[in-house]
């Protein structure tokens, strides 16, 4: 039997390897099909009523040829340089000779084929498996977190993944070091999807570093899938930064799952890509579990962002805090949807939401709704979304003192970004993000 071609032509060139990975060909075959049935959605689908994919279509994508990306090149980058364990990632593949990875006990990390073919052999379970739900199973976590339905996209990287990162943490580990997967992709009109795959098991804590390059200003299509597992008396803290190219396009997905007393908190940081899509799914499913979910976005020129997130209370006495921050200039567009459900058996549930934007230029654009079901009777949930200008007579003041206009405005754009930064445990991740927020503002940090 053939694989199946789509109607777009974002497959006329790229030809998804279903034997890849033995006994994952049926999961693979059904996203492609869905892909194909889906198609790229428009603005008549609700989810994306204010950002269209349907010029992806459009383009002739290619599929990554073998990388001449050297450990040279990463400096050109501008990457995040704090001493971390560094997972690369060159157009969806694990590079290990790029990585640094400090033993740690009870740190596992390996490119994600291997822990596929070790997990699942010739049919059966194999070394990497276990039916105890404590530990990690390849074949029992990864593409199974579908709630809600996959985008199209999602689906489309599902079937097209050929390489990706698998890290577990065993029972009680504690890793001091960040571990940051530095994304890089290199090539003209060329497509990757990454597959990240994150077991974090009972009572151990770690920070999570997701970035984003693009070597050179080439136009690009990345689709990643992140999938994250965090056990019950678990904390994650988990960081996204997205600093590609202005030609670049990013549609990613990421879910996450928690159990119970468990904690993650998530930081999404997009000052880069020429249109940026994020859904972002959390499903709390055990009671004592404690969610922080916050972004900040910084575009100018005719960037566009779309950050879509997703709350799922299942379960009672669990608490979420959300705030995302947009700071839009020139003709920029962004797009926030946040939805928190809270169902019937989460009672106790403390759901607090937040989107506020300031507009540096009359010509940005921002499309913003909030959106609260509650199906339970005992509970404490709140919502609300902000959108204005920089207010003109705190401008004034800081001219006022000889503040340049230009530092003027990057001081009053950290204030406003800064309740966000400020959250970020790791204080020279936070420095980093800080002097890039300042970058993108065009002005010296110092």
């Amino acid at each position: 039997m053939s694989a199946p071609t789509m109607n777009s032509s974002v497959l006329a060139h790229v030809e998804p390897n279903f034997g890849l990975f033995p006994g994952l060909e049926g999961m693979r075959k059904r996203a492609l099909e869905a892909a194909q049935t889906a198609g790229f959605p428009h603005h008549d689908n609700e989810e994306y009523k204010y950002t269209s994919l349907r010029h992806l279509g459009e383009v002739a994508w290619k599929p990554a040829q073998d990388s001449n990306f050297q450990a040279a090149d990463i400096n050109a980058l501008g990457a995040l340089t704090v001493d971390s364990h560094r997972i690369v990632v060159v157009n969806g593949v694990f590079r290990p000779e790029l990585s640094t990875i400090h033993a740690v006990d009870g740190l596992d990390v390996l490119p994600l084929e291997v822990a596929i073919a070790e997990g699942f052999t010739d049919g059966k379970l194999g070394a990497l498996a276990s039916l105890d739900t404590q530990h990690f199973s390849v074949t029992a976590h990864l593409g199974k977190l579908k709630k809600p339905a996959v985008p199209m996209t999602a689906a489309l990287a599902t079937a097209l993944f050929t390489s990706g990162v698998y890290i577990r943490l065993a029972a009680n580990t504690v890793v001091e070091k960040p571990i940051k997967i530095l994304h890089v992709h290199e090539g003209t009109d060329v497509v990757t999807a990454p597959r990240v795959l994150v077991d974090v098991c009972m009572g151990a804590e770690a920070t999570l570093v997701e970035s984003y390059y693009t070597f050179g200003e080439k136009r690009g299509l990345t689709l990643p899938v992140v999938e994250v597992f965090v056990a019950p008396n678990a904390k994650l803290e988990h960081i996204k930064l997205q600093r590609e190219s202005i030609a670049s396009q990013h549609i990613a997905l990421t879910e996450v799952k928690q159990q119970g007393d468990s904690s993650y908190i998530h930081f999404n940081v997009i000052f880069g890509g020429g249109l940026t899509r994020n859904d972002i799914n959390v499903f709390l499913d055990g009671s004592n579990t404690h969610l922080r979910m916050d972004g900040v976005t910084c575009i100018s020129g005719e960037q566009h962002v779309d950050n879509h997130t997703r709350l799922d209370h299942a379960k009672p006495h669990c608490e979420s805090f959300e705030i995302y921050k947009h700071l839009l200039d020139e003709k920029s567009t962004a797009v926030f949807n946040g939805k928190i459900f809270v169902h019937e058996d989460a009672q106790k549930t403390d759901a607090k939401q937040t989107n506020q934007t300031v507009l540096l230029s009359p010509n940005a654009v921002m499309n913003t709704k909030p959106q609260l079901e509650i199906f339970a009777d005992d509970v404490k949930c709140t919502h609300g979304a902000t959108v204005g200008q920089m207010r003109k007579d705190e401008l004034f003041y800081l001219r006022s003192r000889g503040i340049p206009l230009a530092k003027a405005r990057a001081l009053m754009v950290y204030a406003f970004a800064a309740e966000v930064l400020e959250l970020i445990s790791h204080e020279e991740i936070k420095r980093s993000l800080e002097q890039y927020l300042f970058e993108k503002l065009g002005v010296d940090g110092a």
